[in-house]
């Protein structure tokens, strides 16, 4: 049976520590407006900063975010990809923690999650992240941890499903502490959008300092995604096509190895033009 939900003591949470809400956009306003609205209106938690992050998307784009309720503004004149938005806007935030939100997310409750979620992490130094959406998961109850009445469990190995290795990092809705981010680094510049996010799990899965953790009863439901029906995602599209090509690939490298290293190139050259461009992202 799940415990009572906590009544919310506001004398206490009024000494709970700093969270940046770090909101990272790029050309989606309407999206951006339903996250921001969406957050504010489904979590209960005193002690906020809400910092926004914009990759470039123009003076008339960015002079409407200018009107929303943020306290902290990270507007790119230049489009610099995902990596360098992110590393922009957490170099802006002041918070012991981090919620980490893409443009794209509905919050739809309960409001006590990032309580719970800071409360986990304060009674629990080794964890460093926590995830509200990605992997499916089997839950154990012996990796259990302390710290909130709503059941939270360590997550301690990569998953797999039968058909691929789903990692512990997740670029999708997830509170990091900023210790934890101090020992990881920031995120890859210069790169393909998911290479980026992929190059940070690599780095989460090299290092041993901090775990990932996740509730249960909040994983996959705390969040909708309400821009996957707009999202392409690059790396993923780009190595189902290699694995198609990839006989074809064989014979042309052994036979015209240029025509090969051209075609390559070309392939990745068009998904970058397709993400430079905001068609992909």
């Amino acid at each position: 049976m799940r415990p009572p939900r906590r009544k919310i003591d506001w004398a206490t949470m009024s000494k709970l520590p700093l969270v940046s809400v770090l909101f990272v956009t790029y050309k989606r306003i309407e999206l951006l407006r339903d996250t921001l609205h969406s957050f504010l209106n489904n979590t209960a938690y005193p002690n906020l900063e809400l910092v926004v992050t914009d990759d470039g998307s123009g003076p008339e784009i960015q002079e409407q975010i200018r009107k929303l309720p943020f306290q902290v503004f990270v507007l790119s004149k230049e489009n610099r990809g995902l990596g360098a938005n992110i590393n922009a806007g957490l170099r802006a935030c002041s918070g012991k923690y981090v919620l980490l939100l893409q443009d794209d997310w509905h919050c739809e409750g309960p409001s006590d999650y990032l309580l719970n979620s800071v409360s986990v992490c304060e009674n629990n130094a080794d964890v460093g992240l926590i995830n509200f959406y990605g992997m499916p998961h089997k839950f154990d109850s012996a990796n259990a941890l302390p710290g909130s009445n709503e059941p939270c469990h360590k997550i301690t190995e990569q998953f797999w499903d039968g058909k691929q290795t789903w990692n512990i990092y997740t670029d999708t809705p997830h509170v990091m502490t900023m210790k934890y981010f101090q020992r990881v680094g920031p995120y890859r510049e210069s790169s393909f959008t998911e290479d980026c996010e992929m190059d940070y799990e690599a780095r989460f899965a090299a290092q041993k300092q901090f775990s990932a953790a996740l509730f249960p009863s909040y994983y996959n439901r705390l969040f909708r995604h309400t821009g996957e029906a707009h999202s392409f995602r690059t790396i993923r599209f780009r190595y189902r096509v290699e694995k198609l090509l990839l006989p074809y690939g064989i014979f042309l490298k052994s036979r015209c190895r240029p025509l090969y290293t051209a075609g390559k190139f070309i392939l990745r050259r068009s998904v970058k033009l397709l993400e430079s461009s905001g068609i992909v992202r």
